[in-house]
């Protein structure tokens, strides 16, 4: 009898180890996986923005906090949706310019409320003789949820794997 009350109460105290938790009390608990699977579908949605969007610029804007940071290589620190929107506008009109991202990965921290995600780039553009060299390398962006349950980006950073190459047409 008494082993079986003790194999009753570990196996009560192992169950509710392994059951969902309450964040708050009476809130069920947060599913990170699939919140993981949603940051990353937000990603993979906003890298398709630049190629597919009727307004490429605004559509990238679209998903910036109005304080949000760019740390873009080469050039200072950029703070804010405007300055955002200068340094875009400055890049995307060099000639030869083009940009494909590809989200590879997303983490979510346990609230839910901010995650990250990081990924490859390549980036081409013309050279001062006028050839196509291409730019490969990684980013980081930082997201926030935000109260409408909308993900927006808080920071983002980016740099080269190495040098420019020449792209052969």
């Amino acid at each position: 009898m008494r082993t079986s009350r003790f194999v009753l109460l570990a196996w009560l105290i192992l169950g509710a180890g392994c059951a969902p938790t309450a964040d708050r009390e009476g809130e069920p608990s947060i599913d990170l996986e699939a919140e993981r699977a949603d940051l990353l579908a937000r990603d993979r949605a906003f890298s398709e923005a630049p190629r597919t969007a009727e307004k490429p610029l605004e559509a990238v804007l679209a998903v910036m906090t109005d304080d949000v940071l760019l740390l873009a290589p080469d050039v200072p620190l950029v703070e804010g949706k405007e300055a955002s929107r200068d340094l875009w506008t400055a890049i995307s009109s060099l000639p030869g310019y083009s940009l494909e991202f590809t989200p590879t990965r997303a983490e979510i921290g346990g609230a839910a409320d901010l995650g990250y995600t990081i990924g490859t780039y390549r980036m081409t553009l013309s050279d001062s003789t006028g050839r196509l060299m291409a730019t490969e390398g990684k980013y980081l962006t930082i997201w926030r949820r935000q109260d409408d349950g909308s993900w927006k980006m808080e920071a983002d950073m980016f740099n080269a794997d190495g040098p420019p190459v020449q792209v052969n047409q």
